[in-house]
């Protein structure tokens, strides 16, 4: 009878993934191992950045306290972007460039749809626009993107040897956009 029963259990499918998520409050879960590469994903904050969607309620309900926030978030609104709100504090500036990422990344995500089952080759298309990216020279979407326009050479005072120099450089090729 013990023999049945363990002859049962083997043939019985096991779990695919062991999931531990969260850095500070961690918890562990089974999952699909596909669902455990979005949430480590997701999980780092330097590869996916979070963005509000806003709707009209969340726009009015902004007015009470901030209206030249939520005049911003209105310009965000209207052109169905996705933002962060520091890229919010600058989208008069930034909305061209937020405009063509938008573009480039739906091209983007239609490109990886139409690949055939099993091929994972990133496909031929434009993402120049898409901000932050690996190797980029500039600070547009990037975290210190807003702190080098509200005060200028931020990023060059906290850093020592080559890497002040080329701070200060690139902080002065944003600068004089």
């Amino acid at each position: 009878m013990a023999l049945r029963i363990g002859q049962r259990r083997l043939a019985e499918k096991v779990p695919d993934v062991f999931v531990q998520f969260g850095l500070e409050q961690q918890f562990r879960f089974i999952s699909h191992p596909g669902v455990m590469a979005v949430s480590k994903l997701l999980e780092m904050r330097h590869i996916a950045r979070m963005r509000a969607n806003f709707t009209q309620e969340n726009i009015e309900g902004m007015k009470a306290f901030d209206p030249e926030l939520a005049r911003k978030a209105q310009i965000a609104f209207d052109h169905k972007l996705p933002i962060n709100f520091q890229q919010l504090e600058i989208i008069e500036d930034s909305l061209p460039r937020l405009l063509e990422e938008k573009k480039q990344l739906e091209a983007a995500r239609a490109a990886v749809a139409k690949l055939p089952v099993g091929t994972y080759d990133f496909p031929k298309v434009d993402i120049s626009a898409a901000r932050p990216v690996p190797g980029q020279k500039d600070l547009q979407g990037t975290q210190m993107e807003l702190a080098e326009l509200m005060d200028p050479g931020c990023q060059a005072r906290l850093l020592t040897g080559p890497a002040k120099e080329i701070a200060s450089k690139i902080a002065s090729k944003q600068l004089a956009k």
